[in-house]
């Protein structure tokens, strides 16, 4: 009987012990503490995430103009590199301006023929190269949203503009000048009749 006793004792004191914790780490959580710590979480993933999409969205805009400024730059090269070629510019005249450029070639190359007429023009949202003989067409760049040659009046600069440009918002624009070598005399600056001519490697 005193060995029963005992063991009620310390069954009651056991059940006593979980019943009334005697520290604040015992004791469970109350809703109002679970609720303020899910507030916080919430917060903390909500800056978190925002702060991970307007990476994304950075990374992502940075990406899309380095594509267009590679593009644009290209395309300047390669119309730059056969204007200073032209023997005469068809289109525009002298002071003009429009949103294409005719011109007849002095030299040769592996993809041109001498005396050839070239156009650069802007067809839809695509800058192309138009070319006489063969008859031939060629997209220069893509997502081109504005094209403009201006022809100075004295010394027959010609300066282009590029715009070019996408759907998710990213916007690029180019500007260049570029001058004929090979047209006839000039008394704003040196030509060299015909005698110019750009070595490019193979």
């Amino acid at each position: 009987m005193a060995k029963l006793r005992i063991m009620n004792c310390r069954l009651w004191n056991l059940n006593s012990e979980l019943r009334a914790p005697s520290s604040e780490f015992q004791r469970g959580f109350t809703l109002i503490e679970i609720i303020i710590v899910m507030v916080i979480l919430s917060i903390v993933s909500a800056i978190t995430i925002k702060f991970l999409v307007d990476s994304l969205k950075v990374y992502t805009m940075s990406v899309n103009q380095k594509t267009l400024l590679d593009e644009g730059k290209l395309a300047l090269e390669r119309m730059c590199r056969d204007i200073r070629d032209a023997r005469s510019i068809i289109s525009p005249a002298a002071g003009g301006s429009g949103n294409l450029i005719t011109f007849v070639r002095t030299h040769a190359t592996a993809h041109d023929g001498a005396n050839e007429s070239i156009t650069f023009q802007l067809s839809g949202g695509n800058l192309e190269k138009v070319k006489s003989s063969p008859a031939a067409v060629s997209a220069l760049a893509e997502n081109v949203s504005a094209f403009t040659v201006a022809r100075e009046t004295l010394n027959d600069e010609i300066r282009i503009f590029l715009t070019l440009s996408l759907g998710s918002g990213e916007i690029m624009t180019l500007q260049t000048k570029v001058y004929p070598k090979n047209l006839a005399d000039s008394l704003a600056y040196k030509n060299f009749f015909a005698n110019w001519r750009e070595e490019q490697s193979s």
